[in-house]
């Protein structure tokens, strides 16, 4: 196959993303390595987290809203104590203050009772759009005051199937859960604060299950380097009745 030609079989790969890269960083590079016309990843994992991330190429992105409204399950660690821009690690401490056991086992006890349907609202640091910019595109640039209100504000409605507190240890507390499509783990934080005034922030997640492929599915991104061969002998080929 010469170089020019354009890669044409459609099917999926099931990356185990790392941390420190987009989930459009791998879309971009799958979509090079191989020379193909359209690669497409089915739920954005932020780039701090890790885990399941299904990549669908040339015709397997029209399946894309089938495996998005699939549910995700995670797993990861909140830290008390500390409150960040973005919520999660990768961000700024805005708020830090001392959190006793007493406020660990709240907090603990909060995110276990979490099920059924739960109003939310995007992170200001987040991949929703607004005129076709990226939340957190305004947000690095201190623009968010050009997001009118009704749009920061703006709530949906999401799903949490379950939410496991594996452990606490001291002021972490590390858990796993299973949710819907929209979710923000880290958005959780922003809840604690608003209703206990306790800050806490999402130091690590990883996803471990999404569009009904587990993380022991995956491969890794650093195998991708091995060049387009082997990720041609991992795709899976899908079709409309997957």
């Amino acid at each position: 196959m010469n170089t020019a030609e354009k890669f044409s079989r459609s099917g999926l790969l099931i990356i185990d993303k790392p941390a420190d890269i987009t989930s459009f960083g791998v879309d971009n590079f799958i979509k090079k390595t191989l020379n193909c016309k359209k690669v497409g990843h089915a739920g954005t994992i932020d780039p701090f987290a890790t885990g399941v991330l299904p990549i669908l190429i040339n015709n397997a992105t029209k399946l894309q809203d089938k495996f998005l409204d699939m549910p995700k399950s995670y797993e990861g660690t909140f830290e008390c104590g500390k409150f960040t821009d973005t919520l999660d690690a990768s961000g700024k401490i805005i708020i830090e203050k001392e959190i006793s056991g007493d406020d660990v086992v709240g907090i603990s006890n909060y995110l276990r009772n979490l099920k059924g349907d739960i109003i939310q609202k995007a992170p200001l640091y987040s991949a929703k759009k607004y005129k076709g910019i990226a939340f957190y595109k305004y947000a690095r640039k201190n623009k968010s005051n050009e997001l009118p209100d009704e749009i920061i504000n703006k709530t949906s409605t999401v799903h949490i199937y379950e939410f496991e507190i594996k452990s606490v240890e001291g002021l972490f507390i590390n858990f796993s859960c299973r949710v819907s499509k929209g979710t923000y783990i880290r958005a959780f934080a922003q809840d604690i604060l608003d209703n206990f005034n306790l800050p806490i922030n999402l130091i690590s997640l990883r996803r471990t299950n999404a569009g009904g492929y587990d993380i022991s599915d995956a491969i890794s991104f650093k195998d991708l380097e091995k060049g387009k061969d082997f990720i041609v002998s991992n795709l899976i080929n899908i079709d409309s009745n997957h």
